[in-house]
């Protein structure tokens, strides 16, 4: 007998789940079951399986599909839960798998359930590269035919299970533009003799930091008589503080994907022209002993229902998840606008009325590695999700009672967990992210987040740590304006959030938009916001535009170079029985940008120096009951 977490959801309860017992039992359907258990069918599955054979423990599948397949097809003798066992070992996709409403259970009064449950199993979007020989300076070289056909392209690339550096210019800090061109826009000028040209420019990217976002595109030119650097098409998106200087004169950027720099152990560069790929050692690194891993799927699970038949009771458990690429860009361009959305070029043939041979196609963000929507009373139990290409875990289209209990979320390319959507339409509700930790989002989109809450009603982040992000920690709303829409009752409770803002401006540990009226930000510990690097503060909390009827109380915010509250264009908000620590050179705790300071009430907020507050802070909260105010 094992125990098993029964996905039953008593919201704001969380400890208190109950337990169900399941029998290890060989895949066929069960008549009578223990009375501890409700499991009528079960199947196993191994990497070393076959899908031959009939799915036991002792013959198991080989593929996860195939489980799904006969979970569909086999009819029981009576209704029950059903089960898949991932034996331990890598399951490699080539394509994500689909999971529909009847792949689900169901919410009626038989309510049953269906888990995939693994054990020390990872699911991966990867591919093993080998046949590496040495390539002179502590470099080896393998040759990959797929991506020399065109048929290949990667920007991540994991070795011994370790994000790889993309070769790149400066190796470590940034460069500074020195001073903007005629047009804002589609050139720069570089301080003498810092860039060099290299052979294989047509390969190489600019990465150019905005405020609160970044952009990423080609190269066209680097003219070292001028000290003038060109990109095809623009820097920047849409708006016109996109523009090269439109946060500060001197912006910082960098160049990756030469040969030319590929000079630090650690660093790789593939050559798409000759279709190899390069990597310098590391110290004990042989051509032998490296794992080389690169993604060939952007997706690794899509849950998708419907309005009126959502996909149910489907659990998934003990997993992990890895590798898989990021979505490449129109143009290879990528300008981002806030917490992952982005536009891109669409070319045209002819200018359009603004003298552009391209149009804007704005995005909200990119379908997820795990992407559900129209999903409900679904789980992911303490699985760990890693070396993601782009966003992680996205419950979106009306996902409604879902829960992420203590699954951990590292290495990601840009957000790792969002909850609900941009829009109205759909509107998520009642999700909730426990006991889970959030760290490196954003490696590659560095104005992506750690978590994301769109426009839901009755999200929780409930005692999950999120840290060393580039931008924001968590992110509440999606309205530049007090305006009410379907957003309500969020909340961000408890959690330990720092170390954030550690690349971009303009954010905070936790950051909020819009009206969303009985929301709240309670007993959080937030620490280590360092002094913002770009034009605009980087605080504890930065209520932006439209941020209305939130409740923020029993906070502990310290070590933050900039005041640990800031509201901008905001209208009327709650802080009270806060605890602040003050910093000497920025003594204020509150900043009003555009905002009437009789919008904000402020009540029993305690400030001190940090010993002092912590202190204060442990002695008045320690007995208090965890409030979630049951809505």
């Amino acid at each position: 007998m094992k125990n098993r977490v029964l996905m039953l959801f008593v919201f704001f309860l969380l400890l208190l789940y109950p337990l169900r017992q399941t029998v290890w039992a060989d895949a066929e359907v069960k008549g009578n079951t223990d009375n501890n258990s409700n499991i009528v069918l079960s199947f196993y599955v191994s990497p070393e399986g076959n899908d031959s054979d009939p799915g036991t423990k002792e013959k198991p599948f080989k593929t996860i599909a195939k489980a799904q397949e006969a979970l569909r097809n086999t009819k029981t003798e009576k209704e029950g839960d059903k089960e898949v066992h991932l034996l331990s070992g890598t399951y490699l996709l080539t394509e994500p798998l689909r999971f529909t409403p009847e792949d689900g259970g169901t919410i009626d009064k038989a309510y049953r359930q269906v888990f995939y449950e693994g054990h020390n199993a990872v699911i991966s979007g990867g591919k093993r590269i080998s046949g590496f020989v040495p390539a002179g300076e502590g470099c080896v070289v393998t040759d990959l035919p797929e991506v020399k056909a065109g048929n290949w392209f990667f920007r991540d690339l994991y070795v011994n299970d370790v994000r790889a550096v993309r070769a790149r210019f400066p190796n470590t800090d940034f460069l500074r533009v020195d001073k903007t061109g005629e047009d804002h826009r589609t050139h720069f000028f570089f301080q003498p003799e810092k860039l060099k040209p290299v052979a294989d420019l047509d390969q190489v990217e600019l990465v150019f930091l905005h405020d609160w976002s970044i952009t990423r595109t080609p190269v066209l030119s680097i003219d070292t008589a001028t000290n003038k650097l060109t990109v095809p098409l623009q820097i920047g998106g849409d708006l016109a503080f996109w523009n090269i200087d439109g946060f500060e004169p001197h912006a910082r950027y960098f160049l990756e994907n030469s040969k030319a720099y590929l000079d630090v152990p650690g660093e790789w560069f593939l050559d798409t022209k000759e279709g190899k790929l390069y990597y310098k050692l590391k110290e004990g690194e042989t051509a032998d002993n490296i794992k080389v891993i690169a993604p060939v799927v952007s997706q690794l699970i899509i849950a998708e229902g419907t309005e009126t038949k959502p996909v149910t009771n489907l659990h998934f458990c003990n997993l992990g998840f890895e590798h898989t690429a990021f979505n490449e860009k129109s143009e290879k361009t990528y300008w981002g606008r806030q917490a992952g959305t982005f536009c891109e070029p669409v070319m045209r043939n002819t200018p359009n009325d603004k003298g552009k041979m391209f149009d804007y196609h704005f995005v909200n963000a990119a379908p997820a590695a795990i992407q559900w929507d129209f999903v409900s009373n679904c789980t992911m139990d303490e699985c760990t999700f890693r070396h993601f290409g782009e966003n992680g875990l996205w419950l979106g289209k009306s996902c409604c009672a879902n829960l992420i209990l203590k699954c951990s979320f590292e290495d990601i390319g840009a957000n790792a967990v969002m909850i609900g959507t941009h829009n109205e339409n759909h509107t998520a509700k009642c999700n909730v992210i426990s006991f889970s930790k959030v760290t490196k989002p954003a490696q590659t989109l560095y104005g992506a987040v750690g978590i994301w809450i769109g426009l839901t009603e009755n999200s929780t982040v409930d005692r999950c740590e999120v840290y060393d992000t580039p931008y924001t920690g968590v992110s509440l709303g999606w309205s530049w304006n007090d305006t009410p829409t379907t957003a309500k009752e969020n909340m961000v409770l408890g959690c330990h959030l720092h170390h954030c803002m550690l690349l971009l401006s303009d954010g905070g540990a936790i950051y909020t938009l819009g009206r969303q009226p009985g929301s709240r930000l309670g007993f959080n510990n937030i620490h280590d916001i360092p002094r913002n690097i770009g034009r605009a503060e980087s605080n504890g909390m930065f209520l932006d535009e439209g941020t209305t009827e939130f409740t923020i109380d029993y906070n502990l915010i310290i070590d933050t170079f900039q005041p640990p509250l800031r509201f901008h264009r905001a209208g009327k908000n709650l802080a009270e029985n806060n605890f602040f620590s003050r910093n000497e050179e920025k003594p204020a705790l509150v900043t009003y940008n555009n905002t009437p300071e009789e919008n904000i009430t402020l009540k029993q907020n305690e400030t001190g120096t940090k010993e002092k507050i912590i202190d204060l802070f442990r002695n008045t909260v320690k007995n208090k009951i965890f409030d979630y105010r049951t809505r």
